[in-house]
Formats: C-alpha cells, structure tokens, sequence
C-alpha cells in the first residue's frame, strides 16, 4: 500500500522536472539564432548542422561542439553564456560543401541573429549526368618514356 502511495507521486513529480527542465536559462545567458537561407533550393530541406562555438579570447576549446537540426524554418537556436565567440558552422547532408566561420557576441538576454545564405544544391538526377569523354593515349605512360631523359 505505501509502495503505492509514493510511486505515483514521484512519477508526476520527474515528469515534470524533465518537462520543465529544457526552458530553463542561467541568468547570464543569450540566445543565439542561425538561419540557413537557402533561397535558390526552397525545397532542398536542410537535414544538420555542426556547429563549433569557441570563446575569442580563446580560453573555451570548443564551448559547444555539437549537431543540430534546424527547424521546419531552417532556423537552429542556441542558448550561450555571455561573451564574443567565434562560430564555425558546417553544413551536412546535400549541403556538405557548405561552411562559415563568423564572429559574435552574446549578451544577457539577448538575442542574436545570423543569416546565412546557401548555394544551390547539386543533387545527382538520372540522365542529367555528364560525363567527359576521356582519350587514352598508351605514349605518354612513364614506362614508355625512359629513354627521353
């Protein structure tokens, strides 16, 4: 009967904290915003990013390594303590050969917006490839040129 009484309660009770637990901000902390324009593609959803936050002053290595997933607007936010940063942010997926490197400041309470426009994505469609006609020519191998020198 008392293993009842209290399982319950304790169950409501960590449900609640890990609900909670993910809006919670320390009082010295900004918002960083990145949003991934990718204005040319607008149906190529971008799948992640790898984002590097390190501190200017170069006393964090790496404050923030991680992979994120942007949104349905192609928006990331991360929560940072206040201080410059330099931001390196590496796209993946079909934008693999995308990357930026940025400088920023996060202030308390504040928000912080990054726009970052996309090239266009060269996704492979079949029977659109081209490939170039390669022409062999045996003469120029090096086993073949040694009395040339």
């Amino acid at each position: 009967m008392f293993l009842r009484k209290t399982i319950l309660p304790l169950l409501v009770m960590m449900a609640c904290h890990c609900y909670g637990n993910e809006i919670i901000t320390s009082r010295d902390s900004g918002t960083v915003i990145i949003t991934l324009q990718n204005a040319a593609d607008k149906l190529s959803k971008i799948d992640s990013v790898f984002v590097i936050f390190d501190r200017f002053d170069l006393r964090g290595a790496g404050v923030v390594k991680k992979v994120f997933y942007p949104d349905t607007e192609n928006k990331v936010q991360v929560s940072l303590p206040k201080g410059k940063y330099y931001i390196s942010i590496y796209c993946l997926g079909i934008y693999n050969k995308e990357s930026f490197d940025r400088v920023i400041k996060a202030a308390d309470h504040k928000t912080s917006n990054i726009f970052l426009r996309l090239q266009v994505s060269a996704l492979y469609k079949q029977g659109l490839a081209r490939i170039p006609a390669d022409h062999f020519d045996p003469s120029h191998l090096a086993i073949l040129n040694f009395g040339n020198k």
